[in-house]
C-alpha cells in the first residue's frame, strides 16, 4: 500500500509539473509507528499519532529543514481500495492538497496499520532535507582496437524538489580475467578511458560508481568485459 499510494501521489505531482518525492526508509519507519499508533488507540490526531516529528527527527539524529503530516483513516478492505479512498480524501481537502503538492518538501514516508476491525489507519511524513539520494553510474561502450580498450560511462543525480546536490564525479574500477579489482581512476570527472598495451589471452573487465557533491555513492554497475585475443 505504501508504494501504490506514493505512486499515486509522484504520478499527481508530476502532471503539475512538480518533481516525484523520494523516499527515505527512515521517515517510513516514523510513519509506520505513527500508524500503529494511531490504529492501536483508535483516535485520529496527530497528537495520538506519537510524540512531534521534529521531536522525532532530532532524536534519530535525521537532518530536516521542514516537516508535515497527513493522517487518515479508512474502513475501504486494505489494498487499492484503501489506498483510493485515502488518496480522494485527501485531495479533495484543500489543506492536505497542498501538503501533496508541496513545492519544498522532498521526501515522503508511508505508513499503514489495519486492525482487526478492518479499518486502515495510515500516516504520510513529507520531510524537506539535505539530498540523501544516491546518484546513478551507468555504463556506457567497451571497445577494442588491437590491444587498446577504451570505456565510456555515464552518470546523473536524480532531481529533487529542492536541495538536489548535483553529480560530482566517478570511481572507476578494472580487473583482469577474475583477478582483484583495482580502482584506476578516484574522484575522476572524466567519462572516458583508453587503456593501451593490453597483453594478449586475457579478458579485462570494468566497472564504475557515481559520487553527487553530498558524498552518496551510487552501486557500482555490472561489471562489463572484452578479451583481447
Amino acid at each position: 500500500m505504501a508504494a501504490e499510494i506514493t505512486t499515486q501521489i509522484n504520478r499527481a505531482r508530476t502532471a503539475q509539473g512538480l518533481r516525484p518525492y523520494r523516499t527515505w526508509p527512515s521517515i517510513a519507519a516514523i510513519a509506520t509507528d505513527r500508524a500503529q499508533r494511531l490504529q492501536a488507540t483508535q483516535i485520529l490526531s496527530h497528537g495520538a499519532a506519537g510524540p512531534s516529528i521534529s521531536t522525532t527527527l532530532d532524536t534519530a539524529g535525521l537532518q530536516w529543514y521542514g516537516w508535515s503530516e497527513i493522517i487518515g483513516v479508512t474502513g475501504y478492505p486494505a489494498g487499492s481500495q484503501a489506498v483510493g479512498n485515502l488518496y480522494s480524501l485527501w485531495d479533495a481537502s484543500p489543506a492536505h492538497h497542498q501538503l501533496i503538492f508541496s513545492s519544498t518538501s522532498n521526501y515522503v514516508g508511508v505508513g499503514f496499520s489495519t486492525g482487526p476491525d478492518g479499518r486502515t489507519w495510515s500516516s504520510i511524513v513529507f520531510v524537506e532535507s539535505v539530498d540523501h539520494t544516491s546518484p546513478i553510474a551507468k555504463n556506457g561502450a567497451l571497445t577494442r582496437v588491437g590491444t587498446s580498450l577504451t570505456f565510456r560511462w555515464t552518470g546523473r543525480d536524480p532531481i529533487l524538489q529542492t536541495h538536489t546536490a548535483g553529480l560530482r564525479s566517478f570511481d572507476l574500477q578494472y580487473r583482469r580475467d577474475s583477478g582483484a579489482w583495482r580502482t584506476i581512476r578516484s574522484g575522476t570527472t572524466s567519462q572516458a578511458i583508453i587503456l593501451t598495451g593490453r597483453p594478449h589471452g586475457h579478458t579485462y573487465s570494468f566497472r564504475v560508481r557515481s559520487r553527487d557533491r553530498r558524498g552518496n555513492l551510487s552501486a557500482w554497475t555490472v561489471e562489463v568485459r572484452i578479451r583481447v585475443p
